[in-house]
């Protein structure tokens, strides 16, 4: 058994806390939120692709109660909003979720599993050496065997292992806001997208709108992709999350050639938008020397997100490390060491290729009206039936943007994976 610290209670931190405690070990969560900001938060929709589903499944997770299967997502022009295609996994579920009614119920689930959470604890820094957690108050926390780190890409763990690793601030930026389905009945447009389950993507020049109904809340979740908003031209660049009471005004400038479920909803919506910009880094090592403080998610491989990986991702992340120290206890060092290697080894390729996937698909997306706009619509209509028909296991080494490497992306099972190279690891020894 060891003794798990573990920082931040975001999707990482809390997924690995439900998947460490299911191999008998103690984990404690400090988060820097209070409880009642986690219980009342709000947030965008997330979603979860079929290797995410398959490894809560696996943990005992049921999410209906709070997301749907998406039946996959349709593509659409911005101008007429036609559809150009479906693209969904070739098995398993695409379920679409409030991130937030996701991380509370993770939270609800951690706790039933005997997790520890401290809200309103701040780390400041971490002692690899020991290992030990500096809270902000001055306090350290040395009762862990082993650190893992999950506090978002402003990570103050991973700042206080690697100093000069810096996260990338992107021109991406996201505005989102929310309509409730009573404010679109009227839209005929409108009305047949909030009753369908499908999430939507809406491609055009220089953005990409993610839209879905959430049936567990009634409303319409909308998140504008915009591509080229420098920080030049944000009011305030150096807050990355914001609320903008007067946002829509200049959303609505931006988005003006758009179609008409677009226009409805931007009509429709009340009280501003959020904004949320974007942020890459990618961390070139993942562990300390000791490997007794390890990052995951976001920490390590924040990216953009138009792979919709960037949950699955973390869940995946959660999912190794639990495997990797399923039968590891305190005061095992040298497998402590090694397990954390075995960890960085496994999952940081598989990041990185999905990372290319998202800045291929971005550039993809926001293409300009002309030819390769119609050949990227042209390859639209064809993929789903191109994907069924190839192996589900996919190929790594395809092209970011081929429906063999989307396979490899959604079929991937990182369980399956951390097995298999724990036994290519005895046969070689």
């Amino acid at each position: 058994m060891l003794r798990v610290a573990i920082a931040g209670a975001g999707v990482t931190g809390l997924v690995t806390s439900i998947a460490f405690a299911l191999h008998g070990h103690q984990i404690t969560i400090y988060e820097r939120k209070t409880e009642d900001v986690f219980a009342n938060e709000g947030g965008a929709g997330i979603q979860l692709q079929s290797n995410a589903i398959r490894i809560l499944h696996a943990l005992g997770i049921d999410i209906g109660n709070v997301g749907h299967d998406s039946g996959g997502v349709v593509v659409r022009r911005y101008a007429t909003e036609e559809p150009l295609g479906l693209v969904k996994p070739v098995t398993g579920l695409q379920v679409y979720v409030l991130g937030s009614d996701f991380r509370r119920l993770m939270l609800a689930q951690a706790l039933a599993r005997g997790v520890r959470v401290q809200f309103g604890t701040d780390i400041a820094a971490v002692d690899a050496a020991r290992p030990a957690i500096l809270l902000k108050t001055g306090v350290s926390v040395n009762n862990a065997d082993l650190i893992i780190a999950a506090d978002g890409v402003r990570s103050k763990v991973r700042r206080s292992l690697f100093p000069s690793v810096h996260p990338e601030v992107r021109t991406e930026c996201t505005f989102q806001f929310q309509v409730p389905f009573s404010g679109l009945e009227k839209s005929e447009a409108a009305r047949r997208v909030i009753r369908s389950r499908n999430a939507n993507l809406i491609v055009g020049p220089n953005t990409a709108i993610v839209a879905s109904p959430i049936f567990s809340r009634g409303i319409f979740d909308l998140q504008f992709i915009t591509r080229n908003y420098r920080l030049e031209d944000d009011p305030h660049p150096e807050i990355w999350n914001e609320h903008i009471p007067d946002g829509m005004i200049d959303l609505q400038r931006r988005y003006q050639n758009h179609g008409p479920i677009i226009q409805e909803s931007m009509s429709r919506a009340q009280g501003g938008v959020w904004k949320w910009r974007h942020a890459e880094c990618f961390a070139p090592s993942w562990t300390s020397d000791n490997g007794k403080v390890i990052l995951a998610g976001e920490p390590c491989h924040a990216m953009v997100p138009y792979a919709g990986q960037g949950a699955g991702m973390c869940i995946e992340d959660a999912a190794v490390l639990a495997e990797g120290f399923r039968n590891v206890s305190t005061g095992d060092d040298e497998q402590i060491r090694r397990r954390a290697k075995l960890y960085q080894d496994l999952r940081q390729p598989r990041t990185i290729r999905c990372h290319r996937r998202a800045q291929a698909l971005g550039a993809s997306f926001g293409q300009p009206d002309g030819e390769g706009q119609r050949k990227r619509d042209a390859a639209t209509r064809t993929a789903q039936a191109k994907k069924a028909k190839l192996p589900p296991q996919g190929d790594p080494n395809a092209h970011p943007l081929s429906n063999e490497f989307d396979n490899w992306l959604e079929q991937y099972d990182a369980v399956q994976e951390k097995k298999e190279q724990e036994k290519n690891k005895e046969k070689k020894s």
